[in-house]
């Protein structure tokens, strides 16, 4: 199919660049808005300018060198001093031992810097004093001084914190603008997912992701076409089979009429045996022909009625075919029921079904003088059949294929006496009634299980008509 591309819309790079370009704005204005700041600052005497304390130096200079002594009343400000005798021995300051010797020594080298900080040299009568200053702005005001950043550091601060706020208010509108693009192709994708192929994609405007909605619409349109022409060669399927299923009565009610009056002439040893194969043959695909007709009959959905069955009732009738179907092989049956509700919401004559087949499927499957147990249990918002049985279990294959269709089972499990359709029915009239069927093994008899769940929702008041369920066909 070929690929149909958007003639309109904005590229993906353009998209992306002028979310760069109001970032790159952005921190121009950044940058504006701070200098600002600092600028006034300065006009209104709240930052000294950097060199401040060097203006001072030299303005007290003089008076540092003649004074009588030097105190820290008579030191500019934002200045620290040193006071040495001729010799380099330090006498008075504010300088620690260690920084008043370093002062020292950059004098005696001819330097005046030493890293970021400056140094002045008075001489007095019989004194140096050192001075030592830094070419930085400050702030006026002691306390800011003491709290805060020096004004260039604060400044630097303060437009990391304002770009990294303000790219991630850009990244977070972004990145919502870039999802709301983007819906319509997730909105698409997800109904994909749950098999929902009626929809229409909305275009973004963003010709790459258009692009990919034009390619998701064409492989909708594929997998719609191919549905759809697998729901009709099913259904072809389902009325061929259907059709042969009614076919083959005809034919088989006169074979097995004729066969069943011969079975009243003379016969012999021999012509008696082969007469009998001939009954039990056709009865074997008569029971099949049924069972196809009955699935076929299932597999067109016809909705059915539920109606409030009572609890107690309907297990005594599915207790009863247990016990019937039982009789033959001498198996023991175990019948536990706990908390039940006064009535389930089912389609009795389905649901009885799907139960007695999973059932007949654990009587076949169980030896001789061995156990079949059907626990009935429920809570708040479910109702859980379990049947397990004494047999060899389910095998690997059987775990994963026991439930499809037409599978006989593994041969160490299969008894040769079914066609494969019985789980497979259960489990469609579990699903149809909002449930699960499920088959594991049972850890403690050994034997196969069988767990039927189906919610029981609250519905109006209970039927009065809650007949015991009648005798239906049972192995499948």
């Amino acid at each position: 199919m070929e690929t149909i591309k958007p003639t309109k819309g904005t590229r993906l790079h353009t998209f992306f660049l002028r979310y760069l370009l109001l970032l790159c704005l952005g921190t121009i204005l950044l940058v504006v808005l701070l200098f600002s700041i600092f600028l006034f600052t300065f006009s209104a005497n709240i930052v000294l300018p950097a060199n401040y304390a060097e203006n001072q130096i030299s303005l007290s200079k003089d008076r540092i060198a003649s004074s009588s002594s030097v105190t820290a009343d008579i030191i500019p400000d934002l200045v620290d001093y040193a006071v040495y005798s001729k010799n380099g021995q330090f006498l008075a300051g504010n300088l620690s031992e260690k920084e008043a010797f370093k002062a020292w020594d950059v004098m005696k080298k001819g330097e005046t810097q030493s890293g970021s900080q400056f140094y002045s040299f008075i001489e007095r009568e019989n004194e140096i004093c050192i001075l030592r200053y830094y070419l930085v702005p400050q702030y006026r005001s002691e306390i800011l001084r003491k709290y805060l950043p020096n004004p260039q550091m604060l400044e630097f601060l303060l437009f990391i914190i304002g770009i990294v706020a303000y790219a991630t208010v850009l990244a977070i509108h972004f990145g919502r603008s870039l999802k709301k693009k983007m819906f319509g192709l997730q909105e698409a994708i997800e109904k994909i997912q749950n098999q929902n192929l009626d929809f229409t994609i909305h275009h973004s405007g963003i010709r790459e992701i258009d692009e990919i909605s034009i390619s998701l619409e064409q492989m909708k349109e594929a997998l719609n076409n191919s549905l759809k022409q697998q729901w009709e060669t099913e259904q072809t399927r389902r009325e061929q089979i259907s059709a042969l299923a009614h076919d083959l009565k005809t034919p088989l009610t006169i074979i097995r009429g004729n066969a069943e009056l011969l079975q009243d002439t003379d016969q012999d040893d021999s012509q008696r045996e082969y007469n009998d194969y001939i009954l039990k043959n056709t009865m074997e695909i008569e029971k099949f022909t049924k069972e196809l007709i009955d699935l076929s009959k299932m597999e067109k959905n016809i909705v059915r009625e539920k109606t409030n069955v009572k609890t107690d009732a309907f297990i005594t009738g599915v207790e009863d075919q247990m016990r019937a179907l039982t009789l033959e092989k001498r198996l023991q049956v175990d019948v536990q029921k706990e908390s039940l509700p006064v009535c389930i919401f089912i389609d009795e004559e389905q649901f009885y079904r799907a139960i007695i087949n999973v059932i007949a499927n654990a009587v076949e499957h169980t030896p001789e003088n061995g156990k079949v147990t059907l626990t009935v249990q429920s809570a708040s918002d479910f109702i859980q059949f379990t049947v397990t049985d004494s047999g060899r279990g389910f095998s690997p294959r059987d775990l994963n294929e026991a439930t499809k269709q037409f599978y006989r089972g593994d041969p160490s499990r299969n008894a040769g006496n079914h066609h494969g359709m019985g789980l497979y029915i259960a489990q469609s009239i579990v699903q149809s009634h909002g449930g699960k069927l499920l088959i594991s093994n049972d850890s403690s008899a050994g034997g196969g299980k069988v767990t039927i769940t189906i919610p029981t929702p609250i519905k109006e008041a209970p039927s009065q008509n809650g007949n015991q369920p009648h005798a239906m066909m049972t192995s499948l």
